[in-house]
């Protein structure tokens, strides 16, 4: 096992809770399954840096362990990820003071940024307090991981949201049954591969090769009715708390098209720009300001266009838009200074419909989600004027959230197919 890394600005110390030693050897990271896609690109930038990184197991039974050490009224997200860690420990029997928790905290009335917290108390009732928890925060736009890492980390995101986005573009339209899945799986792996090696990966001539693959899948040339997928951001892309909804909605005849991860990291460091804007000028906040507007064009905007022009074959028509035009719709309807997940929902639902075509949306909830109540009542308005359905779906780990599907795509199948029949 490889140290994990030793330089002298170590940022996973100044994030982490107790502080890590970087001497300290065999080292375990334990990264929460958010998204099939992007947590095991993550675990693989972290194994790069010298950790034994994991993607710990969620399921059922993990989350019956979750439910049995929190309170009840907490977001479905904190007791699956608290019952997959604990799930996790107790099936590896790794020591505490060995173990890293990667949980991630954001501002806003969301309790994520609360999950730490009562983790941390949790761990210590078991007699694991010294597990180490790594935090980094949303308000800096994750920030204060080594450069290089957080480097790697944007890039795997990236990628995780293309080859999510390209399977959902080209699945629903195969002529031969899973061919999608098994090209983009087979890509999947070679990524993950590149992502943990140590020198830097030829990324661009890889995701090249993956989109042209990709592109080469024979597809029927009929439409589907799209379905845009927007809503909390663990929910809406976590398949097990969600029920398969991007799956589902392919299953009863649409095309699906999800919100992307990395659609919450934009937004955090565009945020941050606006809060910068309206503090009195000086020379700290002239830095700020300038740090923030180098970071979002050089770090976040610039590989972000890069990979997407690659991918363009294949997503030419799936670009997303700018996190700009996100807030700007949004803030039509709550202010852009209340941080949190509800200005992005709004708006990209809308652009979903106005810019994209999309026929129907789902807003994908935890139940008890403060975003998610808000946005749900603000929806019916919205609906009006956009003249599409607009589902809000709460999930909680149990039942089928997303019987409500049913109808709406049994009305926009049938609708599309009476289109074509009069347009013949």
């Amino acid at each position: 096992m490889r140290h994990p890394p030793s330089d002298g600005d170590n940022a996973m110390r100044a994030i982490a809770s107790p502080p890590i030693d970087p001497n300290e050897r065999d080292m375990v990271l334990f990264v929460p399954p958010m998204e099939p896609f992007a947590c095991q690109l993550a675990a693989a930038v972290f194994r790069s840096t010298g950790f034994d990184a994991r993607v710990i197991e969620e399921n059922a039974q993990t989350l019956a362990i979750g439910l049995q050490h929190t309170g009840g009224g907490e977001c479905v997200p904190c007791p699956s990820t608290t019952g997959a860690l604990i799930h996790a420990m107790q099936a590896s029997g790794c020591p505490p003071e060995k173990v890293v928790f990667f949980m991630p905290t954001a501002c806003g009335p969301c309790r994520f940024g609360q999950y730490a917290r009562l983790d941390s108390l949790i761990f210590e009732r078991l007699g694991w307090g010294a597990i180490r928890i790594l935090s980094p925060s949303a308000e800096n736009a994750y920030g204060g991981l080594r450069a290089g890492v957080r480097l790697r980390l944007w890039h795997a995101l990236l990628i995780a949201d293309i080859l999510r986005k390209m399977s959902m573009r080209i699945r629903p339209y195969e002529l031969e049954a899973g061919e999608t899945d098994r090209v983009i799986d087979k890509w999947f792996e070679k990524f993950q591969q590149a992502f943990a090696g140590k020198p830097k990966p030829p990324i661009s001539r890889m995701l090249a090769a993956a989109v042209a693959e990709v592109a080469a899948i024979p597809t029927s040339q009929t439409s589907k009715p799209l379905v845009g997928v927007v809503g909390e951001i663990y929910v809406r892309c976590d398949p097990f708390l969600n029920n398969d909804l991007c799956r589902r909605i392919e299953a009863l005849g649409g095309e699906a098209a999800l919100a992307p991860i990395s659609e919450w990291v934009l937004y955090t460091n565009y945020h941050r720009g606006m809060v910068l804007a309206c503090e009195k000028m000086g020379p700290r906040v002239a830095v700020r300001r300038l740090l923030n507007y180098l970071e979002r064009h050089l770090l976040f905007g610039h590989w972000e266009h890069h990979y997407y022009r690659i991918a363009d074959p294949v997503l030419h028509d799936r670009r997303e838009p700018s996190i700009a035009e996100v807030i700007a719709e949004g803030s039509k309807h709550v202010p852009w200074q209340f941080a949190g997940e509800s200005i992005l929902t709004l708006g990209r639902a809308a652009l979903f419909v106005k810019r994209d075509g999309a026929q129907a949306v789902v807003n994908a909830s935890p139940m008890f989600c403060m975003p998610g109540t808000i946005t749900t009542s603000i929806f019916p308005k919205l609906e009006r004027e956009l003249n599409v359905p607009i589902l809000c779906n709460f999930y909680d780990g149990s039942g089928d959230g997303n019987q409500s599907l049913v109808p709406v795509m049994h009305y926009l199948c049938h609708s599309s197919a009476a289109s074509k029949v009069a347009t013949a």
